[in-house]
């Protein structure tokens, strides 16, 4: 064996072994017991999340239109009290024309008690259903903001255990580059290496000190975003465990059916379906300014000395009778509200309609982003073991002097390209299984349970 040949080995020994040690530590360690995981992180996005919290409230607020507008349809009772000090002076003239003065002090009092039963209102039994239609937007609007935050939690989640290996892999390359470079700069000192080995290597490395200040913001920044979800500090991740993944196409097989389902169910149509519902009964509230009113009025009232000439007098007054009340003409008000409501549902529907046509759109992407992951993630494995058989030819071929440190590198680089593409691969295959359940309303917590069955803690 040549001299060149012996060193070439021994550098293999040294620093191979180190930098696949690395790389296996970084990728498959397993996290701390205390690790979140998906599941605990929909339980804490449920209680602290802002923006689901504001959404709940504005919910609560909006069903309390039902009964404010159902109030309007009952009986209305008011009472109203006026006791008050009099004094009047009256000047008057007698059969003989001389005046004659007089000085009036006494106490008036009032009370009345009024019952109103509207009869026939058509504005306020339309608002009633209009009130309904409102509240089942608000109901439909709450779902589109569970959908959300369960889409956003699932994406930082995976987005930070996107970030999470890939520093993971960056670290292992750099430290597989540096035991090159090493390895390189011995072997130049012996004699036997090239000074072009060492600047491929420290090129190399140097590219990966950069890249791991990337990777190190970005996986800061990924774990910042989750946190601003659960508002609990975030150190630790369970991680997906690829041996436990369900790699399977959509069922049912076909997009028609999934888009079918999704413009039945899917919160955000309901919420624009209930708003066409409520701009139409604008327009049935905006029509009854053109017809009667009438209730029933029943009242009972109680006087006493209630204006000068009654002074000492008390009157018991009960009334019942039904009051009619015809608009006649309003200057136009009327119609022209007419005209503003007719406007506001064409409004409404055609952005049902647009929003209906991109919900289609966004399901045939996901319904395909899930048929071609599964294809993709199985090429990627086999590309990954292609990639590791690669690296370990190039190094046999090291040894045998037919390979350089350079084909090493550029195995080495390809193969952290790959494993990065694979795990990019099924972190994308799982986010566009979310968004499809998303998008026809299936996203719970079971479905939740589910992929966090697919981490490893």
């Amino acid at each position: 064996m040549s001299q060149a040949r012996a060193f070439r080995r021994g550098a293999l020994r040294r620093t191979w072994p180190a930098a696949l040690l690395v790389a296996m530590v970084t990728a498959f360690a397993a996290p701390p017991a205390g690790a979140l995981d998906l599941l605990q992180g929909f339980h804490l996005a449920l209680r602290q999340d802002a923006a689901y919290q504001a959404s709940r409230a504005q919910t609560e607020a909006s069903r309390e239109a039902v009964p404010q507008a159902f109030a309007q349809l009952l009986p209305n009772v008011s009472m109203s009290l006026a006791r008050s000090r009099n004094s009047t002076d009256r000047d008057s003239q007698n059969a003989f024309g001389q005046t004659v003065s007089d000085s009036y002090d006494y106490t008036s009092s009032n009370y009345v008690l009024t019952l109103r039963q509207p009869i026939y209102r058509k504005y306020n039994f339309a608002q009633y259903r209009q009130a309904q239609s409102q509240v089942e937007s608000a109901d439909a609007a709450f779902d589109t903001s569970t959908q959300d935050l369960l889409v956003r939690l699932a994406t930082a989640y995976f987005e930070a255990l996107m970030a999470q290996d890939q520093y993971g892999l960056v670290l292992a390359q750099k430290e597989a580059y540096a035991q090159q470079l090493q390895g390189a700069r011995r072997a130049l000192a012996a004699g036997q290496g090239t000074r072009t080995d060492i600047d491929d290597a420290e090129a190399r490395y140097d590219m990966l000190l950069a890249q791991e200040l990337e990777a190190q913001q970005n996986l800061g920044f990924t774990k910042r975003q989750l946190q601003t979800i659960v508002n609990e500090p975030v150190e630790f991740l369970a991680l997906l465990d690829a041996g436990r993944m369900l790699l399977q196409a959509p069922l049912p097989a076909s997009a028609e059916e999934w888009i079918a389902r999704g413009e039945a169910v899917n919160p955000e149509l309901r919420t624009l379906r209930a708003n066409i519902a409520a701009a139409r009964q604008e327009l049935e509230k905006a029509r009854a300014g053109h017809l009667p009113t009438v209730d029933l009025v029943a009242q009972a009232s109680n006087s006493r000395s209630e204006n000068n000439v009654s002074i000492n007098t008390r009157y018991e007054t009960s009334q019942i009778g039904v009051q009619v009340i015809v608009p006649l003409f309003a200057g136009g008000y009327t119609v022209s509200q007419t005209r503003q409501a007719i406007a506001n549902i064409e409004k409404f529907e055609q952005q049902y309609e647009a929003r209906r046509r991109e919900i289609a759109m966004q399901i045939r992407k996901e319904f395909q982003s899930i048929s071609e992951g599964v294809l993709k993630v199985r090429a990627m494995e086999r590309a990954e073991r292609s990639a590791d058989q690669a690296v370990f030819s190039n190094q046999k071929g090291f040894q045998a002097g037919t390979r350089s440190q350079v084909d090493i590198l550029n195995a080495q680089q390809q193969r952290m390209n790959v494993r990065r593409d694979l795990a990019s691969a099924r972190y994308q295959y799982v986010l566009a299984r979310v968004r499809l359940k998303g998008l026809v309303g299936a996203l719970d917590e079971a479905e939740i349970a589910s992929i966090n069955g697919w981490l490893s803690r």
